[in-house]
């Protein structure tokens, strides 16, 4: 159960990181497709304006009959009205600035901004406002990129650091998923090896058991058989001796006791006529009860040891039965214990396989989710990080250029000041306004 519960949350953790993943990548493919599609839309408005303007250009050329291109023609003398207008200190330094730093930052705004202001200010006084105007306006233009390249900027730090961290915790799951998957198969590999050690050990212990209690029945019936035979011979030995106890006690050859010299009542005995006789009374081949030779000694040793036989071999039996019943036992206990190990570490060993196939799983979701995101990030290059140039590159050229655009806007706005202050200038801008009309007239 604890498995399981463990594996349910992975699970839920991993669609949750898929469903966000998902909902993340859509959300940037869309914003990505809008901004391509608004960017595509703008260049081609672009393009077309400035191709409409050139043909604009060409038409009124061809109309007018006027050039397109400025002739190379023999520079004048400047003119004392040029140097009114132009020859202003600080109208001329704005305009070095804007075209030194059109030349520097390869800007054809700037450069039409030095242009257009060129041609304004040679207008006279009422249109050093325009002019300020426009520069403010160039001013208010960059900062107005700047500010969307800064959004963009954050937007694409804010994904690729997303990505990159998705990356690395999916790569740290994958990496995680291997070494438990890798454990988790060695350790099935040990259960298994263990549950065949634990069957292999209740297959000897049968054996054994079964060997154990053919011996002991063939001990018992063995040693059955010799406390009978033990028996038997006790019982025969006690009647030989007997019997040759009486026959000796009769003869001579050995004493009675004092019980046997009572008369005993019975038939008289006949003897013969003439009976044989013997040179001497005999009494026996040897003493029978003389030690160690005696035949009822002997007999009685034989006898005693028969005895002593039958005594070894009850003990024997019993102690072989005590020893037999605790084997029996001891097996039984140790055959139990094998057995339900192996039924426990089979039952673990299956759950462990279990669980490395639902970790293969999860792995494979996971290496599919980091090949996707993997692929976002590739997706995230051209628009976030390759071009000619760096952020950093162009927020400083940027800079430069509103920069320079402030300073020129200076450097206008006093030259704008001092012309209102010199009065002669309205009546020379008169002059030269009607210089100019009579040269247009000629």
């Amino acid at each position: 159960e604890a498995d399981l519960t463990s594996a349910g949350a992975a699970h839920k953790s991993s669609s949750d990181d898929l469903a966000a993943d998902k909902k993340s990548l859509s959300e940037t493919e869309s914003s990505c497709s809008t901004k391509q599609s608004e960017w595509e839309e703008r260049s081609a408005t672009r393009s077309r304006e400035i191709e409409a303007i050139e043909t604009a250009i060409s038409i009124l050329a061809k109309v007018t009959g006027v050039r397109t291109e400025a002739p190379g023609n023999p520079i004048p003398s400047p003119s004392p009205v040029s140097f009114l207008q132009l020859g202003n200190p600080n109208a001329d330094r704005a305009l070095r600035i804007l075209r030194q730093e059109a030349k520097v930052a390869h800007s054809k705004a700037l450069e039409r901004l030095a242009d257009d202001v060129t041609e304004r200010v040679k207008h006279g006084d009422g249109h050093f406002d325009q002019v300020v105007n426009m520069v403010e306006k160039m001013i208010f233009r960059l900062m107005h990129e700047q500010t969307e390249e800064d959004d963009h900027k954050n937007w694409c730090d804010q994904e690729i650091s997303k990505t990159n961290s998705s990356i690395t915790d999916k790569k740290d799951k994958v990496d995680e998923l291997n070494l438990k998957i890798e454990d988790a198969q060695a350790r099935a590999a040990k259960l298994a090896e263990e549950v065949r050690d634990a069957d292999a050990m209740v297959l000897k212990i049968v054996e054994h058991m079964k060997e154990a209690t053919e011996i002991r029945e063939i001990g018992k019936k063995e040693n059955k058989l010799a406390v009978k035979d033990s028996e038997d011979a006790q019982t025969a030995l006690a009647n030989a001796i007997a019997v040759l106890k009486d026959f000796y006690k009769s003869s001579g050859g050995m004493k009675k006791e004092a019980w046997e010299f009572v008369q005993k009542g019975g038939a008289p005995v006949d003897l013969p006529d003439e009976p044989s006789t013997w040179d001497s009374g005999y009494t026996s081949v040897a003493d029978p009860a003389k030690q160690p030779e005696g035949i009822v000694t002997v007999l009685e040793k034989v006898s005693a040891d028969f005895a002593q036989m039958e005594s070894q071999t009850l003990a024997q039996e019993e102690s072989d039965q005590e020893a037999f019943e605790e084997d029996i036992k001891d097996c039984k206990i140790e055959m139990a214990r094998r057995s339900s190990e192996s039924e426990q570490k089979a039952a673990e060993e299956k759950r462990t396989l279990e669980k490395k196939r639902q970790m293969e799983a999860t792995r494979k979701s996971v290496s599919g989710e980091k090949e996707a995101t993997e692929t976002y990030m590739k997706d995230l290059q051209p628009a976030c990080v390759e071009g000619s140039s760096t952020y950093e590159d162009r927020k400083a050229a940027r800079a430069q250029e509103v920069e320079a655009l402030k300073e020129a806007q200076g450097l206008l706005q006093k030259a704008f000041e001092e012309k209102l202050e010199e009065k002669p200038a309205a009546f020379l801008r008169k002059r030269s306004s009607a210089a100019v009309g009579a040269l247009r007239m000629d």
